[in-house]
């Protein structure tokens, strides 16, 4: 008999195996009982992870690749100036250097004493002239560490111009899933071509700051995005599945959003007796709020998008689908309105490669 302790590390080696070799067979890997499980299964469940691991993977290559390019380049620079490569990027921004004044370095650490000082760590430097002295060299040699990198990325960017250098490494195309239609909290007309669902929980900082970044988004596509809710409560956040399931009440009388800006302004420790008084303010219907809190409804809803999260292989919030594409975790305004973009150009370019029905 296979331990739940040892189900992560089965998975674990079978990913070590290759998709390839998964993916060759193509067939049952496994049965249990008589329940065949087939490679397709298996491989369904694991995309956003197997996606996760060719963006790490990505990432570690073009960090070693620039890398590569900048020993290529300074040693090219330094060679035509007959300096070691050391001397020449010494040379080349000691100018940024010079920049630190000693305004600077006061402003910079009159702000470390007000920060420290808030924390209830006591004000920098307070004990003697000495560590007030030491402080500000500490101070002044961060700032230095920082025109340095400033300096060095502005000559490898003037050198990559001038060497004409091009990348030709692309990361790897999120996956794309088909998401089933379901009775859930939607905003924006349904005629919008794209589509964002989000698994979110009420009790996850990254969801609470993506709040206004999505109504940003809103602003932007008011006709040409449909926005969708799906609860994903993580086991590790205890308040976030009663939340869920407030909010689950509150859609029921047609007012979800409201009540879920206000779940998010007053996360994370709200407690159960306050999302009836939070229904109160929003002026819910309290009696039917409170019989839907008792009731097993808003518990079968949830669960229905906890399942189906698990089913795509969500593990973590906020998860977003962008016509089905997959974005994970925090995301800006500027790789959400991208994804929207190319999610619209898709659209576009479908319509174009449909038939036309020739005129009566």
């Amino acid at each position: 008999m296979i331990g739940y302790q040892h189900v992560g590390a089965l998975v674990a080696a079978m990913i070590a195996l290759g998709a390839g070799s998964v993916a060759a067979d193509g067939g049952v890997l496994a049965t249990v009982g008589d329940r065949p499980i087939e490679a397709r299964e298996v491989e369904q469940s694991l995309r956003i992870q197997l996606y996760e691991l060719d963006m790490e993977k990505y990432r570690l290559t073009r960090r070693r690749l620039e890398q590569m390019i900048a020993e290529d380049l300074l040693g090219r620079a330094a060679a035509a100036a007959g300096k070691s490569v050391s001397a020449y990027v010494t040379e080349q921004i000691q100018e940024q250097l010079a920049t630190v004044s000693d305004s600077e370095v006061e402003a910079r650490y009159q702000q470390a004493r007000e920060q420290m000082a808030a924390n209830g760590q006591g004000p920098l430097g307070a004990h003697s002239s000495f560590d007030e002295q030491r402080a500000k060299q500490q101070i002044r040699n961060v700032i230095l560490r920082e025109r340095a990198s400033q300096g060095l990325q502005k000559l490898l960017e003037r050198l990559s111009v001038e060497t004409k250098v091009s990348l030709q490494i692309r990361p790897p195309d999120p996956p794309v899933f088909i998401l089933p239609d379901a009775n859930d909290p939607v905003l924006g007309p349904g005629t919008a071509p794209v589509t964002i669902v989000e698994y979110g929980d009420f009790e996850c900082p990254i969801c609470k700051e993506s709040v206004p970044i999505l109504k940003q988004l809103r602003t932007l596509f008011p006709d040409q995005v449909r926005f969708v809710y799906r609860d994903f409560p993580l086991a590790s956040h205890p308040h976030a599945r009663p939340a869920a399931e407030a909010a689950q009440c509150a859609f029921e009388q047609g007012a979800f959003w409201p009540y879920h800006d206000a779940l998010f302004a007053e996360a994370p420790e709200l407690k159960a007796a306050e999302y009836l008084k939070l229904a109160q303010h929003l002026r819910l219907n309290a009696e039917e709020f409170a019989g839907c809190l008792a009731s097993d409804r808003p518990k079968a809803a949830v669960t229905k998008d906890l399942t189906e999260g698990q089913r795509l292989g969500i593990n973590a919030t906020p998860t977003f689908f962008v016509n089905g594409r997959y974005m994970g975790g925090y995301q800006t305004l500027e790789a959400l309105r991208e994804m929207v973009d190319r999610a619209l150009a898709d659209v576009q370019r479908l319509q174009a490669q449909q038939p036309t029905e020739p005129a009566p």
